[in-house]
C-alpha cells in the first residue's frame, strides 16, 4: 500500500518513471526501517503532494530512537557491522532523492521530508535573444516562453555565481513562477524586446530574496534596473515581509536601496577570488527577536547587530552535561556550475567535529573551491556547530535577518 500510494502519486504529479521509481524506493526503505524500530501500536503517516517542479513526500512517526547517521554524504556501510547493515536502507534512501530534511514532528516524533525534482533539459542556445538597447519600456509579468528566453540570456551573459542553479533549466524556472514559488518581472520595449528582468522568492516567513536585476544590451546607468527594483519593493511592501535580501547581487543592483550585510569571496577554478557583498533592505519595522549563540560567535554577532541597528537579544547555548545524540547529520548541496557546496546541519551530535572534517575531506576531493555553512540562530542546537566550524577553518561572514526560523549566519571556509 505504501509503495503503490507513493509511486502512483508521483506519476500523477508529473515525475517521469525513473524519478517516481527512485522516490518510491526511498520511501519504501524508510517505511521498512520505521516498521522495524517502532512498536505495532504506533502509526506512520505518509503525505504526498506536488509543488509543480518537484514531488514532496512527508513521513511522520512518533519515534525518538532514530539513528540518522547514514543520511550523511560521507556515510559508508561495513559488512562486519550488523547494526549498520540493518540501516542500509536509510543510506539508499538518501541517495535516491534530491533533498531530505528531518525535523521534529507531532507527538515529539520525527518528520522526514523527501523531495524529488522533475527532470528538465538544459537551456537551448537557439532560444538566446539578440539584446538591443531599449529607450522606452514597460514592466510585465513574462509569459512562459519569454521567461525561458530570459533565463537562457542570464546564463549566457552572467557568471554562474550571480544566478541560482535552477536558471540552468528554463523549464524549471517557468514551473517555479507558474506554481507561485517565484515571482518575475521583465522590462520590454514597444516592439517586445527585453531590456531586463528581476526575480524573487520567499526564503522564510519574514524574508524575501531577489535575483538580479539582469540587463540585456543596455547602456550603463539604464533606468531599467531602478524601475525593476522599485516595482519589486512595491510588491513586497504590501506583504508581511520584514526584509528583502540580495545574496547574489549583479552590478546593476541599485545599492542605494540596501544596507551591506557582509561579503563572501567566490573563487574560480584557478583560485582567483571575486568579492560578493550581500545586501538587505528593511521593509517594515523590526519587532526584535532572540538569537541563540555559542559564546565564540558572540563578538561577530554583536558587531553585525550593532552596525545594522538590529534589535536582538542574544541567548547563549552551553553544554551543561546533558545527554546528546552520539551522531550528527549534515546536508550538502553541491552546485558544480558555481564551483560551490553549501552545508546545512540536520542534527547535532558528539561527533560534530569528526563528521564535519569527513565532509570537508570529501568536498576537497571534488575540487570545490567555495564551501559554505549556513546556521540558523532560531534553532538552538545548530549553534553547537560553531566551535567545530571555527576549528575547521570557517569564519562567519554574513548575517541574513530572519533567513530561517531566526537570523541565519553564513560561514565560509578558508576565506
Amino acid at each position: 500500500m505504501c509503495t503503490s500510494f507513493v509511486e502512483h502519486g508521483a506519476l500523477a504529479f508529473g515525475l517521469d518513471e525513473r524519478g517516481a521509481t527512485a522516490l518510491t524506493l526511498a520511501v519504501e526503505e524508510i517505511f521498512s526501517y520505521l516498521c522495524r524500530i517502532s512498536s505495532p501500536d504506533r502509526g506512520v503517516t505518509i503525505r504526498s503532494s506536488s509543488r509543480r517542479y518537484y514531488n514532496l513526500v512527508e513521513i511522520s512517526c512518533p519515534v525518538k530512537d532514530f539513528d540518522m547517521r547514514l543520511f550523511n554524504l560521507t556515510a559508508r556501510v561495513s559488512a562486519e557491522d550488523e547494526t549498520a547493515l540493518e540501516q542500509m536502507g536509510l543510506l539508499i534512501a538518501s541517495r535516491f532523492v534530491d533533498r531530505l530534511n528531518v525535523t521534529q514532528g507531532p507527538d515529539n516524533g520525527i518528520l522526514l521530508s523527501l523531495v524529488k525534482e522533475k527532470s528538465y533539459p538544459e537551456a537551448d542556445q537557439i532560444m538566446t535573444m539578440h539584446p538591443k538597447e531599449v529607450s522606452r519600456f514597460s514592466l510585465i509579468r513574462p509569459q512562459p516562453e519569454l521567461l525561458k528566453i530570459i533565463t537562457t540570456a542570464v546564463k549566457a551573459l552572467y557568471p554562474p555565481y550571480l544566478f541560482p542553479k535552477a536558471f540552468l533549466y528554463p523549464g524549471k524556472v517557468v514551473d517555479m513562477v507558474e506554481g507561485g514559488e517565484y515571482e518575475a518581472l521583465a522590462a520590454t520595449g514597444p516592439d517586445g524586446s527585453v531590456g531586463g528582468a528581476l526575480l524573487w522568492h520567499w526564503v522564510s516567513e519574514k524574508t524575501v530574496e531577489c535575483f538580479g536585476p539582469y540587463l540585456f544590451g543596455q547602456a550603463k546607468g539604464s533606468a531599467i534596473s531602478g524601475e525593476l527594483m522599485e516595482a519589486c519593493i512595491g510588491a513586497i511592501a504590501k506583504s508581511p515581509a520584514l526584509g528583502l535580501v540580495s545574496l547574489l547581487p549583479t552590478d546593476e543592483l541599485p545599492r542605494e536601496h540596501f544596507e551591506d550585510l557582509g561579503t563572501l569571496t567566490l573563487f574560480d577554478e584557478k583560485g582567483h577570488g571575486t568579492a560578493l557583498t550581500a545586501y538587505f533592505r528593511q521593509m517594515h519595522g523590526d519587532p526584535g527577536a532572540y538569537s541563540w549563540c555559542h559564546p565564540e560567535l558572540e563578538p561577530f554577532l554583536r558587531s553585525q547587530y550593532g552596525r545594522l541597528a538590529m534589535p536582538r537579544e542574544i541567548l547563549f547555548v552551553r553544554d551543561l552535561g546533558e545527554t546528546k545524540s552520539p551522531f550528527s547529520v549534515l546536508s550538502v548541496n553541491i552546485e558544480r556550475s558555481g564551483n560551490k557546496a553549501t552545508i546545512r546541519p540536520v542534527r547535532s551530535g558528539k561527533d560534530m567535529q569528526e563528521n564535519l572534517i569527513g565532509h570537508l575531506s570529501l568536498l576537497k576531493k571534488e575540487s570545490l573551491k567555495n564551501v559554505f555553512f549556513v546556521m540558523d540562530l532560531g534553532i538552538p542546537w545548530q549553534t553547537e556547530f560553531t566551535h567545530p566550524l571555527l576549528q575547521s577553518g570557517f569564519s562567519p561572514r554574513v548575517v541574513v535577518p530572519y533567513g530561517g526560523e531566526g537570523d541565519q549566519v553564513i560561514f565560509q571556509l578558508g576565506a
